[in-house]
């Protein structure tokens, strides 16, 4: 895998900072100055997650597919 996250494009990438998962590999990034905007960002893919995948993550957290996948625990 990279070392270098993709790159983001707002319209699909950027959530407010209130997201959360208990997902041990979800992690919030600030995006913007004032610290209300952020993104979402997966340890295991190295990547930030998109509005939608965030969702998925947030409720389906121990489904992931990439979880499995890599033999996380």
């Amino acid at each position: 895998m990279s070392s270098k996250p993709r790159e983001v494009y707002p319209p699909i990438h950027v959530i407010p900072c209130s997201e959360k998962s208990e997902c041990p590999f979800f992690e919030l990034r600030t995006y913007d100055e004032a610290g209300s905007l952020c993104l979402a960002y997966c340890r295991i893919t190295e990547r930030y997650l998109t509005r939608s995948f965030v969702k998925k993550c947030i409720s389906q957290k121990d489904a992931c597919p990439y979880k499995q996948t890599t033999g996380f625990q």
